[in-house]
């Protein structure tokens, strides 16, 4: 019994031995360098993005629903005329107004707030959008342009192929200044960004103002700048240098 004790003991030493030698063996030798990249390009936007709200104020709350109601109706049927719109209600709210009283608070009034997003890829039909949001009655809150998902999703894959290719020629600079022949990639992590540029609300502001006296606003969709960045440790084959 303790003969058959000792010889498991032994193998599975043996096996421990082995196993942890070459393990051991094949961790590779060399210098860990560690290198980043990144590829950028400035893409002309192609998708806009506009919002709006349908707000009435006022003691009846039946009656200002309906006027809201019948507004994003008349919105939402113009705007079906109109080629390649998405018109999408992000929300809706009946919020009461109250006023001091001389021992509590008492409602005095409400408001009844519907508010929508349009978003497009005919740019140039976008003076006539407004227009059909401003005569219906409801507020302009924000435009902005951007990239859609389908180029900003392209871009990205392009500009990631340039990004390895400028860390593989770093990784080829590096192991040259280390008279390396040769060099292997440990691990690599690539990561995107993307910057779109909005229309503050001072320009939103001369914008609807020129809707309302019927002239179309001058319109500029601009760029966005998309990049995306490469990082990682390569291993350059090991050398030995002479102390001089």
């Amino acid at each position: 019994m303790h003969i058959l004790k000792i010889t498991l003991t032994l193998s599975l030493f043996v096996l421990l031995s082995m196993f942890g030698s070459q393990s051991f063996a094949a961790e590779p030798k060399g210098a860990i360098v560690s290198l980043s990249a990144e590829a950028t390009l400035e893409v002309p936007n192609d998708e806009v993005v506009v919002n709006f709200r349908v707000e009435e104020r006022g003691k009846k709350l039946n009656a200002l629903r309906k006027r809201v109601n019948q507004m994003s109706a008349s919105i939402k049927k113009s705007l079906a005329k109109e080629k390649g719109v998405k018109l999408k209600t992000s929300s809706r709210r009946v919020t009461p107004i109250w006023k001091p009283n001389q021992y509590n608070r008492v409602r005095d009034s409400w408001v009844v707030v519907q508010s929508a997003t349009i978003t497009s890829k005919n740019l140039d039909d976008v003076p006539r959008w407004l227009d059909i949001i401003e005569h219906a009655g409801a507020k302009l809150q924000n435009l902005s342009f951007r990239i859609s998902d389908t180029l900003r999703r392209s871009t990205q894959e392009n500009l990631r192929i340039q990004a390895i290719q400028q860390f593989r020629i770093k990784a080829e600079t590096v192991s040259k200044a280390l008279d390396a022949s040769s060099f292997s990639i440990r691990h690599l992590n690539t990561g995107s960004s993307y910057s779109p540029q909005p229309m503050y609300r001072s320009e939103m502001a001369m914008m609807t103002k020129g809707v309302l006296n019927d002239a179309a606003p001058a319109l500029s969709s601009g760029d966005s700048r998309i990049s995306v960045s490469v990082n990682g440790d390569i291993l350059v084959d090991q050398v030995k240098f002479k102390v001089h």
